[in-house]
């Protein structure tokens, strides 16, 4: 950490640690006072000078970019803005150039984000091939396996949404590249809980919404694309800020941009982008690294505490992300309804998923909320 020093200052930070025990940073993440104060000063300005000040706003775009690519150690002209992880990962199924008989691998771990799309593809002559997962993961030679000489793009999500599961994207990355595959990655559930580096793992798309473990608002998301491999993707989108247009409105040229702007047809959520830039730079400044750490100690711990009064975890230990997926000790629909709603009348926020009780603390959570959440389910 840098000048922000105890865990009871980083939760100062997020005003949701006064009304609740917050374990669904896996769904939405509360606002941390910077990002709520950035798109509050932003509101006021739209509200009391309108666009006057539309050259700051644009400055933010860059900022934006700037924070996001040392994030993830791209350089800022491999960074669109986009309004979600759909979309980005949309932009890479549907803009990517296949031949017939082509095919995709991913998973069976897959949020419909990174299934649906690459399952749609089928209409081109493309199958999709799925990596069968085993006691809640699989093995980076399970997706070497599937893949061949017609084999395009491996794409697969950095942290599994439901339980936890962490795939190893620095081994993948390597057989992508030694098999001459582009990798694709949803990292909307590791983006400001586990690090990722573009560089090191031969990442060739990567998309994530800010509205979960980064704790920024919903609608801005960052889009990454290789710079060696944007000409890969054709554009889905055209309108009037991802041109040349050289000053220009009327007969203005329809020549793309050259850097990943170029996936940006329109105007972008300004309000929400003020919001992610400020997430973003208070995770840089409270450093990554402690971060990932503390999101690992306080799910581990969390975890044993189930495990010590008859839970079952539904991933893979040892835990490495922050999720777990805890199975009650009667497992029934109805049951699992009843736990969680006991949890939130006790003001407990968690989240029903797959079977299980899905819990996602953050950085800032302690021992006090994990004593909370092994009281109320005791």
């Amino acid at each position: 950490m840098t000048s922000i020093a105890t865990k009871n200052e980083l939760r100062e930070l997020f005003p949701v640690t006064r009304n609740l025990v917050y374990m669904n940073h896996a769904a939405v993440g509360p606002l941390s006072v910077r990002a709520y104060e950035a798109m509050r000063k932003f509101a006021e300005d739209q509200r009391d000078f309108g666009a006057l000040h539309w050259k700051q706003w644009y400055a933010e775009y860059e900022r934006l970019r700037v924070s996001a690519a040392r994030l993830i150690n791209a350089a800022p002209d491999e960074i669109a803005i986009l309004k979600n992880t759909s979309e980005g990962l949309s932009f890479v199924a549907e803009g990517f150039r296949w031949h017939q008989g082509d095919n995709v691998v991913t998973t069976d771990l897959e949020f419909p984000s990174n299934y649906t799309p690459w399952k749609y593809l089928g209409r081109k002559g493309v199958e999709c091939r799925v990596v069968e997962s085993r006691d809640g993961g699989y093995m980076p030679h399970d997706v070497e396996k599937l893949i061949d000489s017609n084999t395009r793009i491996v794409t697969v999500s950095s942290v599994a949404f439901h339980n936890g599961f962490v795939a190893d994207l620095d081994a993948i990355g390597a057989i992508c590249r030694r098999r001459n595959v582009l990798l694709c990655v949803d990292a909307i559930q590791s983006l400001g809980a586990v690090p990722i580096d573009v560089q090191r793992s031969n990442i060739s798309f990567l998309a994530s919404d800010g509205h979960k473990w980064l704790c920024g608002p919903e609608g801005a998301a960052i889009f990454y694309v290789r710079g060696s491999d944007r000409d890969k993707l054709d554009v889905l989108e055209y309108g009037w800020s991802n041109i040349e247009r050289r000053g220009k409105f009327l007969n203005s040229s329809t020549e793309l941009l050259p850097d990943s702007r170029r996936f940006e047809a329109g105007s972008l959520n300004t309000t929400g982008i003020h919001g992610l830039r400020a997430a973003i730079d208070l995770l840089l400044e409270i450093g990554t690294d402690y971060v990932a750490s503390e999101v690992v100690r306080v799910t581990t711990t969390l975890a044993e505490a189930l495990e010590s009064i008859g839970y079952r975890l539904g991933g893979p230990k040892p835990i490495r992300s922050g999720i777990i997926g805890a199975i009650p000790p009667s497992v029934d629909s109805q049951t699992l309804l009843r736990l969680h709603r006991k949890l939130e009348e006790a003001g407990i926020v968690t989240a029903p998923r797959e079977g299980m009780l899905r819990f996602s603390p953050h950085f800032y959570n302690d021992e006090s909320d994990v004593e909370k959440v092994i009281s109320v389910l005791r």
